[in-house]
């Protein structure tokens, strides 16, 4: 660790063999760091939270001798933990697309003398083929699809710990198991990381203002039909973006009508303010859930179709993405939806959620 930022603080500090002591009782902490970036906004690198990070190493189920790949290397003390678990015998190989972080990573891990890990700079979502294939793959940064190269590069019956994100509706960490030609969940829980960097990033991930998403809303806003009260189990707007996780992890994976806004960030404000709703176009409905109201604009044909899907989800018992089993495919493979199951296809992979 030569230098972090904790977040909300803009102040960066530079952590020397003469200064440590004084830093210790943060580094130790359990809480996130964050490495590079100076919006709190927009982090490219952290280092997680460290009890969350054992439990994913713990996930992995890695053993001595297992070769491992892994997307994102950050300050290298994941690589380096992975490396000692695999033992002499093993190989760890991790991929860094910034290149100072990836330069300091793998500074620090040839000074610890981890001749096992390898710190390479490059886009990790390309995989990394000169040492595939690997028994363990684990992303840290979160992706929104499955790139390709990791169905040739994991060996079957191997393990992916991959962070899935979907539109507006957080992050899900699942554990794969490389079944053939496809992947299949075993494990999943809620989680947030940075997004993937390099030619994989989804721009569209992030909730937008309304006045840049949807054209016709100087008309619309004119036009409102109907507002009513709603709650999600908290009231006002600090606790609407931790109340409606579930129904909007739901609606990213099941309602192509589904989209995610913010507010315009303000002078006097400290950050944006989420929301979403359903917009169908072709209808020119559009339904915001906002400030513990259900506003319906235009026609009402989304305003009803919301309800309908906030029953649905209540009687499926309320599931978040993390609650879905998922098997994930290359986008070739002929793959048909069944009953309480989602079929959503992406660039290089189709995700098959069911309940």
């Amino acid at each position: 660790m030569k230098r972090y930022r904790e977040w909300g603080v803009k102040h960066w500090h530079d952590v020397t063999c003469e200064n440590l002591a004084e830093h210790l009782g943060a580094l130790y902490a359990n809480h996130s760091l964050i490495l590079f970036g100076e919006d709190d906004t927009d982090v490219p690198s952290t280092i997680s939270q460290p009890s969350f990070v054992l439990w994913m190493l713990d996930r992995l189920q890695l053993e001595p001798g297992h070769r491992v790949f892994e997307l994102g290397a950050g300050s290298g003390w994941n690589a380096a933990m992975i490396g000692e678990l695999v033992g002499a015998r093993g190989e760890v190989h991790s991929l860094e697309i910034i290149p100072e972080i990836a330069r300091a990573a793998a500074q620090t891990v040839a000074e610890l003398e981890f001749e096992n890990v390898h710190i390479i700079e490059g886009d990790g979502s390309d995989g990394y083929a000169a040492a595939a294939p690997y028994d363990r793959v684990v992303f840290t940064a979160g992706t929104y699809d499955l790139p390709h190269p990791f169905y040739d590069q994991l060996n079957d019956g191997g393990l992916l710990l991959i962070v899935i994100k979907t539109e507006g509706g957080g992050d899900n960490l699942f554990l794969l198991r490389k079944c053939g030609d496809h992947f299949e969940s075993l494990e999943s829980t809620p989680c947030g990381f940075v997004q993937v960097r390099g030619k994989r990033e989804a721009a569209h991930l992030e909730p937008r203002v309304i006045e840049q998403t949807i054209m016709e809303w100087p008309e619309l806003k004119t036009r409102e039909l109907n507002r009513r009260p709603f709650w999600w189990g908290a009231k006002g707007r600090l606790g609407f973006e931790w109340a409606t996780a579930g129904i909007r992890s739901f609606l990213g994976i099941t309602e192509p009508l589904y989209r995610s806004f913010k507010t315009e960030k303000l002078k006097s404000a400290d950050f944006e303010y989420q929301y979403f709703g359903l917009w169908d176009a072709g209808r020119h409905s559009l339904v915001l859930a906002a400030d513990d109201q259900l506003v319906t604009y235009g026609e009402p044909s989304a305003g009803r179709h919301l309800l309908d899907r906030i029953r649905q989800w209540t009687e499926l018992g309320m599931p978040s993405a993390s609650s879905f089993n998922l098997k994930v495919f290359p986008i070739g493979v002929d793959v048909t939806a069944g009953k309480n199951q989602w079929l959503v296809k992406r660039s290089e992979s189709q995700f098959l959620w069911s309940l």
